[in-house]
């Protein structure tokens, strides 16, 4: 059985042990945890917090769920990954096996070195970088980030295939299923709605904010991209709360559990 991970980017405002609570009420197998901090999104420090450490393992024993990967880790200009230490080891004293990537330097040689100095920090903790590629970021298609992973020649590398960023970047399932299976050990899932014009590889990085929505309720081919992944991998939701549905944060996990398993059941694919 198809197992589901609870993306932070679900509920990007809530605290982590709130988070964690709503993913267990709405019967995810497990979640990620935001333990660094993100441009443009709140930020709930863990590390370096013994209380709040110790109290997110209990919550998380007790509602029986595990972590899968652990955001994010963003290689920009000023970017110190020896900073990264911290997060990473926590990460790993909750289990996570990821680490959420994005690559955001316009120069690709100290991006090049930075991604290798973060594959090192996370290999002997037993995690590799999950690289995401992010159409409004530098590292914004699918041919530079295998070029990326190539380069840096780490083996504790990996793909983190998120369908608007695959769609929005011009990338198809025939360019996915031409991936050696073992550089996509998840996948992301969520629907979305595209720009005029959308796909455009020229105007990458200047098109509008993404817009995320349910399974099933918007523009991308979610079928296809799932059939070129490998089957039965673990799929992490991100469904980012919408204040517009006056629902609160569990109400609409629960709904994001509930219509994923719909779609996922409809495709075959739970």
């Amino acid at each position: 059985m198809t197992t589901l991970f609870l993306a932070p980017t679900t509920l990007p405002a809530a605290p982590p042990t709130e988070f964690i609570a709503a993913a267990g009420a709405a019967g995810f197998d497990g979640i990620g945890l935001r333990l660094n901090a993100s441009p443009g999104l709140p930020f709930h420090p863990v590390a370096g917090n013994a209380t709040l450490v110790r109290e997110v393992k209990r919550r998380i024993a007790d509602l029986g769920l595990k972590v899968h990967d652990i955001l994010s880790f963003y290689l920009q200009p000023d970017t110190d990954v020896a900073r990264y230490a911290a997060p990473l080891e926590l990460g790993a004293e909750f289990g996570a096996k990821y680490a959420l990537t994005i690559g955001d330097d316009v120069d690709w040689g100290r991006m090049r070195e930075n991604f290798g100095k973060l594959c090192d920090l996370a290999a002997p903790l037993g995690i590799a970088a999950s690289i995401e590629f992010v159409p409004r970021r530098m590292l914004a298609n699918l041919p530079d980030t295998l070029r990326l992973m190539r380069e840096a020649a780490r083996p504790n590398t990996t793909l983190c295939i998120d369908p608007l960023h695959v769609t929005r970047s011009a990338a198809t399932a025939a360019d996915l299923k031409k991936l050696d299976p073992r550089l996509i050990p998840y996948v992301q899932l969520c629907d979305g709605i595209l720009e005029p014009g959308e796909p455009d590889p020229k105007g990458l990085g200047r098109t509008a904010p993404e817009r995320r929505c349910m399974p099933g309720e918007g523009m991308l081919p979610l079928r296809d991209i799932l059939g070129a992944v490998p089957a039965g991998i673990p799929i992490s939701v991100e469904v980012p709360f919408d204040k517009k549905a006056r629902l609160t944060p569990v109400e609409w996990t629960k709904k994001v559990a509930e219509k994923t398993r719909s779609f996922l059941n409809g495709v075959g694919r739970l």
